[in-house]
């Protein structure tokens, strides 16, 4: 009896609702002020359109996207553009300053910014009783002094722009020292490459018994000894990666590498200074350039760092060789200095065997992209000689 008055009541009231609703209806159509009723169907199509202000500000956002999509190829480009910078500072410096003490004064700054992002990334150094670990730290950061102090050294004696090209053909040596060291196979493109960049070297220095001698100029072009320094950067370059392939696959982080090998190179350059005697009181201006070389070296190996987890690592390799081309773009901008054409010839040659061996040699796998954080080290900056 109860559960027949429940549904006669639930009856009624839904009965109830719907005269509600029915009310509400006839109520809304009658209304002229009802909004969706009274708007035409041509009114909302008009509404929905995108305004001219909507227009321009989607065509300003569109390279904003395109560089947050592609941000990888931004700092891949940004790369070489802080290294060749890097460079030229050092390059001002040495015209009155021992090399040396420029090594000694601009990597300071480095260590310092290596200190603070291992704590802020909160990075553990390896175990003291891994000494198999320390032990190529020590290696590849005393091939890291000597690459970087005698680079320094070589831009006493040659412009920017033929240092750094001699310099890259640490890319090339690499294959040589893997035959040499690691017993990897020698395949003719190598030597092909090889023997293209030695070609690109020989334009570059210029030797007399070759190109004569210009009666304006002097003899005196033909420097054998920054030449020579030069190739020894290149050969410590090409070491360099070697030893760091080592550390990625020993598993030591990047920046802790850089932090090891910035404190030995210090250290050493100090040492060298004191042992030679070669101080001098820099100025303000030397200062402010030296702390410029240091902050741009942290932030193209930052960038480096960055852009080989989010591209391939040979796209990034073969976009990191144009700091060749920008070397002598600063060199002729901003020193003032116009290379021969010789210079021209030989950096071209330079840089297409860099670019071959890298397309040559890239790895099987189509999607290499930022699959290991340790990949800066084995494309560490060092190849560049700095």
């Amino acid at each position: 009896m109860a559960d027949r008055l429940d549904y006669e009541l639930t009856e009624i009231e839904l009965i109830g609702d719907i005269h509600s609703f029915k009310q509400q209806n006839e109520s809304s159509a009658g209304n002229p002020g009802s909004p969706l009723l009274d708007q035409k169907p041509e009114e909302i199509t008009t509404s929905q359109q995108v305004t001219p202000d909507a227009q321009t500000e989607c065509i300003l956002w569109k390279p904003v996207r395109l560089i947050q999509r592609r941000h990888g190829l931004v700092l891949a480009v940004l790369t070489p553009c802080f290294f060749s910078a890097q460079s030229v500072c050092i390059d001002v410096l040495t015209e009155t300053i021992d090399s040396f003490q420029v090594v000694f004064m601009s990597v300071p700054i480095m260590v310092f910014c290596c200190f603070v992002v291992l704590l802020w990334t909160r990075v553990h150094p390896p175990s003291c009783s891994d000494s198999k670990h320390y032990l190529w730290l020590l290696v590849s950061s005393l091939c890291q002094t000597f690459n970087t102090c005698i680079f320094a050294l070589v831009l006493s004696y040659l412009t920017v722009g033929d240092a750094v090209t001699i310099a890259y053909t640490a890319v090339i040596q690499v294959g040589l020292f893997s035959w040499l060291i690691l017993k990897e196979p020698m395949r003719l493109f190598d030597l092909f490459f090889a023997l293209l960049a030695f070609a690109g070297v020989i334009f570059i220095a210029r030797p007399p018994f070759i190109f004569g001698i210009n009666e304006d100029q002097g003899a005196s072009k033909f420097n054998l000894l920054g030449v020579m320094l030069a190739f020894s950067v290149s050969c410590s370059g090409a070491l360099l990666i070697i030893f760091n392939r080592k550390l990625s696959l020993l598993g030591v982080h990047s920046f802790f590498c850089l932090f090891f090998s910035s404190l030995v190179v210090f250290i050493t350059s100090g040492i060298v200074c004191l042992i030679l005697n070669r101080w001098k009181c820099p100025n303000l201006h030397e200062w402010l350039i030296a702390l410029v070389a240091g902050t741009v070296y942290f932030f193209g190996y930052v960038v480096l760092f960055f852009a080989l987890k989010a591209e391939k690592a040979t796209l990034v390799t073969v976009i990191f060789t144009m700091e060749i081309v920008l070397a002598f773009l600063w060199q002729i901008f901003l020193l003032g200095i116009l290379p021969p054409w010789t210079s021209y010839i030989g950096a071209s040659l330079v840089l297409a065997a860099c670019i071959g061996i890298t397309l040559k040699n890239k790895p099987p796998s189509s999607d290499d992209q930022g699959t290991n954080e340790n990949d800066a080290k084995v494309h560490d900056p060092g190849v560049s000689g700095k």
